[in-house]
């Protein structure tokens, strides 16, 4: 059996990052392992023209910062925090080069990250974090799929 001792689980807050948080801490509990649970804040853009912030730029990220604290607390159940050593992380950048840098950073054995965040045309323009992550990442990827849809015959 693989020896796995850290696993890094990045969080959108999304309904597919609780997904994955399932797995993340099915894995860890497991393997008896550390679980960091990292949020990114994407760098914030200025494009004169189009937005104009009601708040100075550092003030909108302290506030960003404050409500992902906030959420990241609860993300984890606090029966499970219980149970598992888990490190809350929240810092600022692109998504996908602070997921390969905290993973190198902690030496995560693993990455429990799930596929979906961005669609459309942004995921055109910029590709899936799951993906970069999958061909940039230190270690293994554990990528976790959306739920499927239950067929209900009428």
């Amino acid at each position: 059996m693989p020896k796995i001792e850290r696993i890094l689980f990045p969080t959108d807050f999304s309904d597919f990052s609780k997904n994955a948080m399932e797995y993340a801490v099915s894995l860890a509990t497991a393997y008896k392992a550390k679980l960091y649970v990292l949020h990114v804040i994407e760098h914030i853009f200025d494009v004169s023209g189009f937005y104009v912030p009601q708040l100075p730029v550092t003030e909108l990220y302290k506030e960003m910062e404050n409500a992902a604290k906030k959420e990241i607390e609860k993300f984890i159940p606090q029966k499970v925090k219980d149970e598992i050593g888990v490190e809350n992380m929240i810092v600022s950048g692109t998504p996908f080069l602070e997921i390969i840098r905290t993973a190198r950073e902690k030496e995560t054995d693993l990455i429990v990250i799930a596929t979906h965040g961005r669609t459309g045309l942004e995921h055109m323009l910029f590709g899936s974090v799951a993906e970069k992550v999958v061909r940039k990442s230190p270690c293994s990827v554990f990528v976790v799929k959306k739920p499927g849809r239950e067929f209900v015959m009428p």
